[in-house]
């Protein structure tokens, strides 16, 4: 179902960008020769303030972004931006390919999704599994409130993606998601997905994430 791998490799990377989410926020981010493994079926908090890299390895993991120096690598082979742009998921965002006639809808682009890619699962079946209020199906990613974190997930799904990376969340966000977060984390587990979740408090991630990585040794 997800692109088949068992380890991601960051070695001494360094990247410098303004990562963003549309009402949402920005910020300038920046991170100096971090080194970490990610195993698949594991997620994992990057644990740092705003600023202090999570956001911007996010932003790198799902494709977002170029690093400055360093290498990533999928089971010891390396990966550009792009290829990680392929299998990378950046949480509260929907895929971004638009139709003439503008943002598709939450049912439109796990419709995409299903028919695009080799995926053994009914759009029926992905809205139960990431509990997807019917709702909501027909609006677009920025007419659904706090379900956006869902949907954006429930896209990935259906679209292959394995690595899912959420932007840098503060203390009353993850308060705010913490049920969202935990399932759809649980739910992308189950079938062999990487999650990344940067935040500044680990103790907020302690039922959700695997373990815990700073983001800055200073």
């Amino acid at each position: 179902m997800v692109q088949s791998f068992n380890l991601v490799q960051l070695k001494k990377i360094t990247v410098v960008c303004d990562p963003q989410l549309p009402n949402y926020g920005q910020m300038r981010d920046c991170c100096q020769d971090f080194t970490a493994d990610f195993s698949s079926g594991n997620a994992y908090g990057l644990i740092g303030e705003c600023g202090m890299g999570g956001w911007a390895l996010s932003y790198v993991l799902s494709g977002k972004t170029e690093i400055q120096s360093g290498e990533i690598s999928l089971d010891q082979t390396p990966v550009t931006s792009s290829f990680l742009s392929k299998i990378g998921c950046y949480v509260g965002e929907g895929y971004l390919n638009k139709s003439l006639f503008g943002e598709k809808t939450i049912r439109q682009q796990i419709i995409e999704g299903l028919k695009a890619n080799d995926i053994n699962f009914s759009l029926q079946e992905i809205i139960d599994l990431f509990e997807l209020s019917q709702s909501r199906l027909d609006r677009k990613m920025g007419q659904i409130s706090n379900e956006r974190w869902n949907a954006s997930a429930a896209i990935g799904f259906a679209h292959g993606k394995s690595i899912y990376c959420f932007p840098w969340l503060n203390t009353a966000w993850i308060n705010t998601l913490n049920q969202r977060i935990e399932h759809c984390v649980r739910i992308l587990k189950q079938f062999g997905a990487i999650v990344i979740i940067p935040t500044s408090n680990a103790s907020l991630l302690n039922q959700i994430v695997d373990s815990t990585i700073p983001t800055s040794s200073i």
